[in-house]
């Protein structure tokens, strides 16, 4: 079953990668590298899961997680970053975050979380 996902990455090469790998598993992707790109894309279209970097130049990718909860949008949505702090992790999950993965992470290990979190929709 292929999913149709979000990915909001700044970093090119991990674009590249999530976009080859998750096409390659059946997923649609679709991509953006800030905050503003990510917004109106989650706005207008719906997908089954949201792979949200945290840090990003235009912002706090927890803070468009909120946004999208205070509006209603459950969609799925898997928080990555490279910094794994306790403070962060509450933000997270205050926010509405589904799940977390920290850079650098197993390609295997984030394909069974968006399949774990997009079943438990």
């Amino acid at each position: 079953m292929g999913l149709r996902v979000l990915v909001v990455e700044d970093d090119r090469g991990i674009r590249g990668v999530l976009d080859r790998g998750l096409r390659l598993a059946g997923h649609e992707v679709v991509m953006a590298e800030d905050l503003a790109t990510a917004g109106a894309l989650w706005t207008a279209d719906a997908y089954d899961v949201v792979l949200l970097d945290v840090m990003l130049p235009d912002g706090d990718g927890i803070a468009l997680l909120a946004e999208r909860r205070a509006d209603g949008d459950a969609t799925p949505t898997v928080l990555l970053t490279a910094r794994e702090e306790g403070e962060l992790h509450d933000r997270a999950v205050a926010a509405g975050a589904t799940a977390h993965l920290p850079k650098p992470f197993e390609y295997a290990e984030l394909l069974a979380c968006l399949e774990r979190v997009a079943l438990a929709r």
